[in-house]
């Protein structure tokens, strides 16, 4: 979420991706497992994004959509196993549902080759 905390280490591909969000010429799904990592960084002290600013984020962001965990990221997930950290498996589960790419600076999840990540 370095979009709300730190929108300077944004990599160029990210940052014009999530211009186009904004400006709402595309659409961006925020993953249950992003929003829940995020909330636990805030607990720890580790940024200053809560909840609150993440409602108001999604309430006035009309292209940004908040995904709930389903089924269908639950079969990736299962499928995924290798993927040891149990966020990053479940956020490449939620961008191979969708069919989407991933935004990430996360070069592993990028060279895995099982999801394409929108970074540099």
């Amino acid at each position: 979420m370095f979009a709300l905390s730190a929108p300077q280490k944004l990599g160029r591909r990210a940052r014009a991706a999530l211009k186009q969000v904004e400006n709402g010429r595309a659409e961006a799904w925020i993953p249950a497992a992003a929003v829940t990592e995020l909330l636990l960084l805030r607990e720890l002290g580790r940024t200053e994004i809560g909840y609150s600013e993440l409602r108001v984020t999604f309430e006035t962001t009309p292209s940004l959509r908040f995904l709930a965990l389903d089924l269908e990221q639950l079969d990736q997930f299962v499928a995924l196993a290798s993927i040891r950290d149990p966020f990053d498996r479940l956020l490449v589960s939620a961008a191979r549902s969708l069919g989407a790419p991933l935004v990430t600076r996360d070069r592993a999840l990028g060279e895995s080759g099982l999801v394409s990540v929108v970074w540099s």
